[in-house]
């Protein structure tokens, strides 16, 4: 509909900027024609073309941190550094990785502006900015935090639990990442992709003749290396669909490293190669991954649309305002107002605790879920398509009693 629209339309427009910031980005460190390598480079660089179709702020977030890069990268004046660091900060609304680019600021503007200026800027942004408009901003689903920190804080042993619950997720992040098939799936190929860039960029950094670009690159791959060590340990990086949530948390890095490899020193002849090689490379991995979401997308709308139907004719005649029990996207934007809670409580004292908060008309389960068994036997729920029988594929309760 028109939300998706404007999104694309939003999308489309980060990426052009992103393509000409990359070239101003380039001119400051490279002549004329490897600026524009490095800028042709990414606009077909993965994951960018992939994403162009999908409602993340990830397009937004890219663009916001290469025009600010840029931005440092030709800066002088002690004022404008000041105002940098407040929109450095305010780009954390994005999304708040933006932070662990800091080492590529703090190389560009050196250790005195940073100290000086860069900093008091980025604490005038957090108060004045990031604090008021961030109160009533929805937590990443994919973050670990707050929700460890406070479940733990509930316990007998905050600082144990709180220790159990991050090194489980770093089992469980790098057990996915070492599961990870390149050859069979385009998400795993792109985000071994995007790590090879910043590995090459930290040794191929040698081979950088010009002080400031290698220097440039060396802080690029760090902050490429300090995000994806994040994401390990503070995010819950979980597949969805075949999509793992990393490759675009690493997106925004890929212009830096563009640039900065695009200054290699290379004879002209293997530079050729290298730059037909990497172009055709990024060409096929976009390709490869617009071709997946297109039938993951297409393969979603068609479940999301079936359940929309089943739930609309078994529940439209009761008028719900508020239902519980999964990603009904689809139904939800079909029937507003009415809310979707699309991931509820799997157990009962759950359900109570949501429903003394969030009042609702009916909780939808799956057949395959053990919470059945349960609300079967609860007076107050009411088993309206019990005449279906198991064999349906989602069973609803109507909320009947308090």
């Amino acid at each position: 509909g028109f939300s998706l629209a404007s999104a694309v339309g939003l999308n489309v427009v980060c990426f052009a900027i992103t393509v000409f910031s990359t070239f101003l980005l380039g001119r400051r460190f490279l002549g004329l024609g490897r600026s524009l390598i490095a800028a042709s480079w990414v606009a077909v660089v993965p994951p960018y073309a992939g994403y162009l179709w999908i409602v993340y702020p990830e397009h937004v977030t890219a663009t916001a941190l290469l025009l600010l890069v840029t931005i440092a990268a030709w800066i002088e004046r002690a004022s404008l550094t000041l105002l940098l660091g407040l929109a450095f900060a305010a780009s954390f609304l994005f999304r708040e990785t933006i932070l662990l680019a800091f080492p590529v600021f703090a190389f560009l503007l050196g250790s005195r502006r940073t100290i000086r200026w860069f900093l008091p800027g980025v604490v005038l942004g957090l108060v004045f900015v990031v604090a008021p408009f961030s109160k009533q901003r929805a937590i990443h689903p994919n973050a670990l935090y707050p929700s460890a920190v406070t479940e733990a804080l509930a316990t007998s042993e905050p600082l144990t639990n709180l220790a159990n619950t991050v090194f489980g997720n770093v089992r469980t992040n790098l057990a996915l990442f070492m599961s990870s098939d390149p050859r069979t799936s385009a998400e795993d190929a792109i985000l071994l992709f995007l790590l090879s860039l910043a590995a090459f960029g930290a040794i191929g950094s040698f081979q950088v003749d010009h002080p400031p670009l290698r220097g440039f690159l060396r802080a690029s791959s760090l902050s490429t290396g300090i995000l994806f060590a994040a994401m390990i340990v503070l995010y819950v990086v979980r597949e969805r669909g075949g999509v793992w949530g990393g490759v675009r948390a690493l997106m925004p890095m890929a212009p830096l490293l563009a640039v900065g490899l695009s200054g290699l020193r290379v004879s002209r002849g293997l530079g050729s190669v290298l730059v037909a090689a990497l172009l055709s490379l990024s060409l096929f991995l976009s390709s490869w991954q617009i071709a997946f979401f297109n039938r993951y997308k297409g393969i979603n709308l068609e479940d999301q649309s079936r359940a929309a139907r089943f739930i609309e004719d078994r529940t439209r005649k009761f008028a719900p305002r508020r239902i519980v029990g999964g990603r009904y996207f689809q139904y939800g934007f079909d029937n507003f107002p009415v809310e979707v809670v699309w991931r509820g409580p799997e157990d009962m004292p759950g359900l109570d605790s949501l429903y003394v908060k969030f009042p609702f008309d009916f909780v939808i389960v799956h057949r395959r879920s053990t919470l059945r068994f349960d609300l079967r036997k609860d007076p107050r729920y009411e088993w309206t398509n019990a005449d279906e029988g198991q064999g349906a594929e989602y069973q609803i309760y109507r909320r009947a009693g308090r």
